[in-house]
């Protein structure tokens, strides 16, 4: 059973998705006036690198973002100074700009439209692809494509054509407030507020009840879904209460323990995600081979519960067990698949190899969940490693070392136990005139706080 449960009184406000009370869907909702996806901009083109073929456009406010010109539709120029409407398709990082399109996109329930290219998808959820296409192949005209939702699998041709015009018009209406800029800036906000993550979500998962935390927007909710059971539950933290919390917590930790002894562990690199599949605890009763295949099956949905709940995008690669059998990697590989293909976000398999190898790309629009909750240790500077007490205690040697020679009246030195219990049993600088001070902290440090001659 999947509640949609929604803490909407605090500044920050939340949405997730429990099923039978896991976590498979969050979303966090921040004041924020950084770039967004989604957010639409009048650009200014300041520079063009042809050996990349691509552009870096001036978004206003001291913004800036990163173009390919492939992106640039054909109508539009492509020299330096050319002023542009722009979207942001990928937020920006602390090495990377923000990447924009100039196919620009207006989504609605039943579809979303793109000026710039000229095709037609239809949602992977979407059985009968062919009759939803000829509904709409004859209402487009030049420089128009449709993504078709899965919302529309019923939908009449008129209802289309409905959605396809009020999409129209919001394009025109952009381009004529683009026309009246004499400066780069904002044409659009994508902050699209609690509300329409929830209404997302509703459609989505389709959840039984959806429990709230702030009056007026349970009002709101019961207006719009008259069909839904709309729960208030006033709480300090509903996330908390509900147990969501300590879900969340978790995914801050690397380690993820399967219910049938096995884990995962996820790293993310410069480059990509790292998740490699462990036996753990995990005994079978069979041959290796089948134990194996097991623990590499019952792993598949935990990672993309991960993978959704972490937002990994780019490269994902993803190290099962080796040592399946030729038909156990057939019914992995068809386990990912099917997996793959019930995910909003593009999932894809990009390769599978005997060894057990796995290669998944996703396609990346937000910061993941730890760059929206973490930042950077500053005691470790992001290695996830300090300096051991062994190494302190040599660094602390040397350091005193050039101390002595001044033949100092008295050194105040503040440590850690551990640290200083390496020091000592150095059996160096016995005589020395020291003060210890020893600091109750976890990570392992010494400073040398005053030297009096």
């Amino acid at each position: 059973m999947k509640k949609l449960i929604i803490s909407a009184a605090p500044i920050e406000k939340r949405a997730a998705v429990l099923n039978d009370d896991v976590l498979i869907d969050i979303e966090i909702v921040r004041p924020s006036e950084k770039v967004q996806v989604g957010d639409i901009f009048y650009g200014f083109i300041q520079k063009i690198d042809r050996k990349m073929e691509a552009a870096f456009v001036d978004l206003g406010n001291n913004s800036k973002g990163f173009i390919h010109l492939k992106d640039i539709p054909e109508s539009y120029d492509k020299t330096q100074g050319a002023k542009i409407p722009v979207q942001i398709v990928r937020e920006g990082s602390a090495t990377k700009l923000p990447l924009l399109t100039g196919v620009l996109e207006f989504s609605g329930d039943l579809l979303i439209y793109l000026y710039g290219k000229e095709y037609i998808s239809v949602s992977k959820r979407i059985v009968d692809k062919n009759t939803l296409k000829q509904k709409v192949e004859t209402l487009l005209v030049e420089n128009e494509a449709l993504i078709i939702r899965s919302n529309a699998e019923n939908a009449t041709k008129e209802q289309m054509q409905e959605a396809l015009t009020q999409a129209r018009e919001k394009h025109q209406a952009l381009l004529k407030e683009a026309a009246k800029r004499k400066k780069p800036g904002l044409l659009l906000s994508a902050a699209s507020g609690i509300f329409t993550c929830a209404k997302q979500f509703i459609q989505r998962y389709t959840p039984t009840e959806i429990i709230t935390d702030d009056f007026e927007f349970a009002k709101t909710l019961e207006n719009t879904y008259p069909d839904k059971q709309v729960t208030l539950k006033k709480s300090a933290d509903l996330f908390a209460d509900m147990g969501i919390k300590a879900q969340m917590d978790r995914l801050a930790r690397p380690v993820v323990h399967l219910a049938n002894g096995s884990s995962l562990f996820i790293e993310k690199t410069e480059a990509m995600w790292v998740v490699d599949v462990n036996s753990g605890r995990f005994k079978g009763t069979t041959a290796k081979e089948k134990t194996v295949e097991s623990v590499n099956l019952k792993a598949v949905p935990e990672i993309l519960r991960q993978i959704r709940l972490r937002n990994m995008s780019g490269m994902i690669l993803v190290d099962f067990i080796g040592g399946m059998s030729d038909a156990g990697h057939r019914e992995l590989y068809e386990a990912l698949e099917a997996e793959t293909r019930e995910e909003y976000i593009t999932t894809q398999v990009a390769a599978l190899s005997q060894s057990g190898l796995l290669q998944l790309t996703r396609r990346k629009k937000q910061q993941s969940f730890l760059e929206v909750t973490t930042m950077p240790c500053p005691v470790c500077y992001a290695t996830g490693h300090v300096a051991s007490k062994e190494t302190l205690a040599f660094e602390l040697e040397r350091e005193l070392a050039g101390i002595m020679q001044s033949e100092p009246n008295s050194i105040q030195i503040i440590t850690t136990e551990d640290v200083l219990d390496t020091f000592l049993d150095l059996n160096i600088f016995n005589n020395a005139p020291i003060d210890w001070e020893v600091a109750d902290e976890r990570v392992p440090f010494y400073q040398i706080a005053r030297v009096e001659n």
